[in-house]
């Protein structure tokens, strides 16, 4: 659980311990965050939650709640965790606020340093009145108030699938580098361009399959598949679309942190990994991704791996590899080569 999560849970739950607040009642619908104490203040039955995360989706179904991806229902509270993306927070304002009951309530929580003071001016474009509360490093917007309809129908909007300006890959809101291609996974693809593969190969944190795509269309290769995992369902969704004339490719929607799964270990793997989970400066989630694939690698497979250079990746990849070498810098990235 990243540390943004664990705030605006907290922030939840000291929120709802307040006399003064009303206790959220009725019909429920939770927007992506995650399970907690905060729940056992909710006076209805199982609620409906949305989630695109494998991992909170994991955990969700240990607290004895089945997430999707879509509901089309009216509410008489939603509960919806923002994010740090501007297009998305407003997307889903717009899309669930239209599925509130007459006089239904609306509640956001945000850590304040996700954009709160943002979402706060966006919530009072939307919402007639609404009420604010600081708690945990976190803003909570509280709403019963009528919602600007046509508003609502414009931000929902943001949210359709579209091509990135002056490519084909398609992307939503919310998900890794939706408007433009990453620095880095770009100079990684140049570089598997005019390397040769083979076999069976594995995209860690695929994306919407962009790096899975530079190895599936250079023609000369012998691939027999690549597997996509990817944390995200929106993204993973993407990738399908991104790919739709690649037989070869396979779908995984996983948490890789929590481990992958194949029937056989791979031949190479290509990831361009996330360094930090929120606040965290750890660089412990992108040195998991490291292992993961020195784990799932065959003797003699190799990784194409790119990073921000300040990255201290080296150390783990000489414990993890029997060698390395370094394929290219630019724009203030690194591209890897590690031989398992």
């Amino acid at each position: 659980m990243s540390q943004a999560t664990k705030l605006s849970a907290s922030a939840l739950k000291y929120y709802f311990e307040q006399e003064e607040v009303a206790k959220p009642r009725g019909k429920t619908l939770i927007v992506q965050g995650t399970p907690g104490v905060w729940l056992e203040f909710l006076e209805c039955d199982t609620p409906d939650v949305l989630c695109y995360l494998a991992n909170e989706n994991a955990q969700w179904q240990q607290a004895g709640v089945a997430p999707q991806q879509d509901f089309d229902e009216k509410y008489d509270l939603i509960v919806h965790f923002a994010t740090k993306f501007a297009t998305e927070n407003l997307t889903s304002l717009g899309k669930f606020s239209q599925q509130l009951n007459p006089n239904g309530r609306w509640i956001s929580v945000v850590p304040n340093k996700m954009g709160a003071s943002r979402l706060k001016k966006d919530i009072k474009k939307l919402f007639n009145e609404v009420e604010t509360c600081s708690k945990s490093k976190c803003r909570i917007f509280d709403t019963s108030s009528a919602v600007d309809v046509p508003l609502a129908r414009k931000w929902a909007s943001l949210g359709k699938t579209k091509a990135i300006k002056d490519t084909d890959f398609l992307t939503v809101p919310g998900i890794f580098s939706a408007e433009k291609i990453d620095k880095g996974s770009l100079l990684l693809a140049e570089i598997l361009k005019k390397e040769s593969f083979y076999g069976t190969g594995a995209d860690l944190g695929a994306a919407y399959g962009f790096l899975s795509k530079a190895v599936l269309d250079t023609p000369r290769h012998r691939i027999r598949e690549v597997v996509l995992y990817e944390l995200d369902k929106r993204a993973l969704d993407c990738a399908k679309l991104n790919l739709d004339d690649h037989d070869k490719a396979l779908f995984q929607w996983c948490d890789v942190t929590a481990g992958t799964y194949h029937e056989r270990k791979f031949d190479w793997v290509v990831m361009n990994p996330p360094f930090h989970e929120a606040q965290d400066q750890s660089f412990e989630l992108g040195k998991t991704f490291i292992r993961e694939a020195a784990r799932i690698l065959k003797p003699g497979g190799g990784l194409y791996l790119v990073a921000n250079l300040h990255l201290p990746y080296e150390e783990l990849i000489r414990h993890e590899f029997r060698s390395q070498k370094l394929l290219g810098e630019e724009n203030g990235f690194k591209c890897i080569f590690a031989r398992a």
